[in-house]
């Protein structure tokens, strides 16, 4: 299932990133990667999502931590210049923007739940997760 997750963002960021900019989307990468390192080190016994291979992934992707360092060093990479890169200008179109990447990345999250490749503890939540895409984008 995650392995069809990052299959699925390094075409949408082949064909739809904008890839001249890199540079400027660098320390966002940098940010991105630090905050998921930090989660994963810090709450390492008291994680509030985990995530468990399913079909394919036991060969590619076959624990958590390999899953979420798909997700930090190959799905972010391929993210960024796509959300980055076509930013609308103005502020109403940003926040509609921003709304898009937040539900787009909740039903990702919500098919990996129904899909049985992620799980919620410590009270954590789709709810949770869709407020953390809207903080986070």
């Amino acid at each position: 299932m995650q392995s069809s997750f990052v299959l699925f963002f390094i075409i949408l960021g082949l064909l739809f990133g904008k890839w001249r900019r890199y540079q400027e989307y660098y320390p966002t990468l940098l940010f991105w990667v630090t905050g998921n390192l930090l989660y994963e080190v810090l709450l390492f016994h008291h994680r509030v999502w985990v995530f468990h291979p399913v079909g394919v992934d036991h060969l590619v992707l076959p624990d958590h931590l390999m899953v979420s360092l798909g997700i930090t060093l190959i799905i972010y990479p391929f993210v960024i210049p796509v959300f980055l890169g076509r930013l609308p200008l103005h502020v109403s179109g940003r926040l509609w923007w921003i709304l898009l990447w937040a539900l787009s990345f909740t039903m990702i999250e919500f098919i990996a739940y129904v899909n049985h490749s992620i799980t919620h503890h410590y009270g954590w939540s789709l709810l949770c997760s869709f407020l953390f895409n809207i903080v986070t984008f």
